[in-house]
This record gives C-alpha cells, sequence and structure tokens, in this order.
C-alpha cells in the first residue's frame, strides 16, 4: 500500500509532457522538449537493449559496420556516432574483449579497420527495435519524413557549429574521411 501511494504521488509530481506548456517560439523550451523527448525514447531503448546484453553504444557500433558492408575505420565510426576517437577506440577494445568486433590493421591504407565477426553479426541479428517502432508508430508517415527533415537540419548546423566537418581547403581527403 506505500508503495502504490508513493508511485501516485511520484506521477503527480511529474506531469505528463503534453501537460507542460512549451512555448514554439522559445528556443530554450523546445531544446527542453527534445532533450525530454531524448530521455524518454533512450531510456526505453535501453531497457529492450538490455536484454541482449548490450549497450546503445554498442549497437551503433554494430549498426554502422552493417550499414557499411561489414567494416568501418575509427574515424568513420566516430565521425557517424559523434564520439571523441579515443571514446571510439576504447569502446572497440571492450567490443573486441566481447568477440563482437574485430580490429585489422589495413597495412596499404594504414588505417585501423573494424570488423563485425560472425557473434558480432548473430548478436546484433537478435536484437529488436520494438522500443524505437511503438514510440515512432505515433507519427505517421508524413510527420516521420518532416520529422526527419527538421532533425536533419538541426544536426546539420550543430554539427557546423562544432566544427565536426570542416577540412580546411588546402587539406588533401583521404578514403577514410
Amino acid at each position: 500500500m506505500k508503495i502504490r501511494q508513493k508511485q501516485s504521488r511520484h506521477l503527480n509530481q511529474n506531469p505528463p509532457a503534453e501537460n507542460n506548456n512549451f512555448n514554439p517560439n522559445n528556443d530554450y523550451d523546445i531544446w527542453v522538449l527534445l532533450d525530454q523527448a531524448h530521455f524518454a525514447v533512450t531510456r526505453s531503448r535501453l531497457l529492450e537493449l538490455a536484454q541482449f546484453n548490450l549497450t546503445k553504444e554498442q549497437t551503433q557500433v554494430l549498426y554502422v559496420l552493417t550499414m557499411w558492408g561489414g567494416s568501418a575505420t575509427m574515424n568513420q565510426i566516430a565521425s557517424f556516432t559523434m564520439r571523441q576517437r579515443h571514446s571510439v577506440s576504447t569502446l572497440v577494445n571492450r567490443m573486441e574483449k566481447a568477440g563482437l568486433v574485430k580490429k585489422v590493421k589495413v597495412p596499404k591504407e594504414k588505417v585501423l579497420k573494424v570488423f563485425m565477426p560472425k557473434k558480432g553479426k548473430d548478436r546484433f541479428e537478435k536484437v529488436t527495435r520494438e522500443s524505437i517502432e511503438m514510440v515512432f508508430s505515433s507519427l505517421s508517415a508524413a510527420d516521420k519524413r518532416k520529422f526527419v527533415l527538421y532533425l536533419n537540419q538541426l544536426q546539420k548546423k550543430a554539427r557546423s557549429l562544432l566544427g565536426l566537418d570542416y577540412k580546411p581547403p588546402f587539406l588533401k581527403r583521404t578514403a577514410t574521411d
């Protein structure tokens, strides 16, 4: 009975997001709402991934490797996940110890490539996406297309402000960029 009362009290102290009066003309309000939505969606995803003994970060790496035909450079993984190179290195090292990925130095390219061995493929293929599908089912196909456009605009601007995609014009681009 006491637990039920505590839960009810806790729920009443945190009204649902739709009861909050966010001003669509206030950038800070929009950011707060975006952050809250991100937290809620991510939390549901983390609960689902825990069933497969995977973290969100590990799943992102396996996703990148799947998207790029089974291998990627550390720089490509860092760029896609928007994580620092040293963080990706630490993550990949742990994943390699768990048998989810394999690092191979490519002599001609002078670069380290990450591959997904059978164990990683098998684990990634078992991962369900129900939490994502359930959350995004609240949007129509047209809403999803608009949402992707808006998120791409925000991401592009933020990456630009952070200098993530800047390459001085005098530097040659390499195959690993």
